[in-house]
């Protein structure tokens, strides 16, 4: 079945600073490194360009947040709820997201390379137009994910939920699907080209594109 690729971790120095003015470091300075960020709630947060290096969030929630443009580099999110937060057009690499709800939350238009999605509820997740390179998916719940226009090097869902989730136009080339499900998904027909599928999995999709089978 699905295999995960081979990607960067994280690199988070062994002690991490504490600090219990987030949200001003945020707001004033659009900085944050080397950082440990545990049981708080970020609230009505609408920045742009925010720089966040080394940093662990742990049982953080963020709410109505806003932070277009944001640079993400080595940070880990532990159980955090990061639903409808607006990552868009963001620069995202070695970053984890371990059992954290990340419902509505927008990366369009990002660059994303070495992430793990892992145990996380991803539904109606919008990852339009962005290009992702070294992704893997574990164990999440994406259905109703949009991937549309997307550009995928490397990028792997394991034991996913991907129920009517979009990949319209989105080239999905040696994407293993076998023990993920795919009812249901949007696409034309063409972005399967060289896709990897079980038996089960091509007769769906052959209805989904209109062809009957006797």
């Amino acid at each position: 079945m699905g295999e995960l690729k081979k990607i960067l971790k994280p690199k988070l120095e062994a002690e991490l600073n504490r600090n219990d003015d987030i949200e001003s470091l945020i707001i004033n300075e659009n900085y944050i490194s080397d950082t440990i960020i545990e049981n708080i709630n970020l609230d009505y947060i609408n920045e742009e360009k925010v720089e966040i290096n080394g940093c662990k969030f742990v049982n953080v929630i963020f709410n109505e947040c806003s932070l277009r443009n944001v640079d993400l580099l080595d940070v880990v999110f532990e159980n955090c709820d990061l639903s409808n937060v607006d990552f868009s057009d963001g620069s995202i690499h070695r970053v984890e997201f371990k059992d954290c709800k990340l419902i509505g939350t927008n990366f369009s238009g990002g660059n994303l390379q070495n992430i793990l999605f892992q145990e996380s509820l991803g539904r109606y997740s919008n990852f339009g137009y962005s290009k992702m390179k070294d992704i893997n998916f574990k164990e999440c719940n994406m259905q109703g994910a949009i991937f549309l226009e997307c550009n995928f090097n490397s990028v792997a869902f394991k034991e996913c939920n991907l129920a009517s989730s979009e990949f319209t136009n989105t080239l999905l080339k040696k994407v293993d699907f076998r023990d993920s499900d795919i009812s249901e998904i949007a696409l034309t027909g063409r972005e399967l080209k060289d896709a990897i599928v079980s038996p089960i999995q091509a007769v769906e999709l052959a209805r989904l594109l209109g062809v009957i089978i006797k």
